[in-house]
């Protein structure tokens, strides 16, 4: 298994005030899967995808991820393994205004000191249909054009996992099918591990397994393998 979750529990605040966002949940995924998750808000299932990101840590249980335990690196190699294993698509793109598609792609690499190859930068905005939008900055391109540009910046240091928080949330209904079929699309054809939040059905229909989460536990679970 790629990525192999135990038990996992989150809980903010504590006594009268404490919220358990997480409860035990346990999950594997495969190499090569396209996961949605998906819940009503507040069910636990963004708690669910930063605690499997390294983004939060657990209040209990464990995350593995291609045989390493997340949770046993300290601070600064777990953004270093964050960095390299795991690509991050959200709803608000956080693209950086004074760079341009190109910059903000290989800003990830830079960041690794790592040289990006023109070659595989060009055919990768190439695919992603923003090849021509290289030199434009974030505010002169549409919600979808920005969206893939996210994608674009995950997938340049070939990260072995996509983690992708409600990626069509901030975009109308066909710009945000046209991205969901970019991410079929991506999982198809380089059989890249897609784990995606989202709140609309018809959109985790079209993954090959979904996860439903409420009240902090997974309810239900249509994939091979699943507990």
């Amino acid at each position: 298994m790629l990525i192999q979750a135990n038990q996992l529990t989150k809980i903010y605040g504590s006594g009268d005030n404490a919220l358990r966002a997480l409860d035990g949940v346990s999950l594997s995924i495969e190499r090569g899967a396209f996961v949605s998750v998906v819940g009503s808000s507040g069910s636990g299932k963004s708690t669910l995808l930063h605690l499997l990101g390294g983004i939060d840590r657990p209040t209990e249980g464990t995350v593995t991820i291609d045989g390493t335990d997340l949770y046993s690196l300290s601070p600064d190699p777990l953004t270093v393994f964050r960095r390299r294993y795991i690509g991050f698509v959200f709803q608000s793109y956080n693209l950086i205004p004074g760079l341009n598609v190109w910059e903000n792609v290989v800003l990830p690499l830079g960041l690794d000191k790592l040289k990006a190859d023109p070659e595989e930068i060009k055919g990768l905005l190439s695919t992603l249909g923003i090849y021509e939008k290289r030199y434009a900055l974030p505010s002169q391109l549409s919600g979808g054009q920005q969206q893939r540009v996210a994608i674009a910046r995950a997938l340049a240091a070939k990260p072995h996992i996509v983690l992708a928080d409600e990626p069509t949330g901030n975009l109308d209904s066909k710009t945000g099918l046209e991205v969901m079929l970019l991410l079929e699309k991506l999982n198809r054809e380089l059989s890249q591990t897609i784990l995606m939040i989202t709140h609309n059905e018809e959109l985790a229909q079209m993954t090959s397994r979904r996860i439903r989460i409420e009240d902090g536990r997974i309810i239900s679970d249509s994939g091979e393998g699943s507990k």
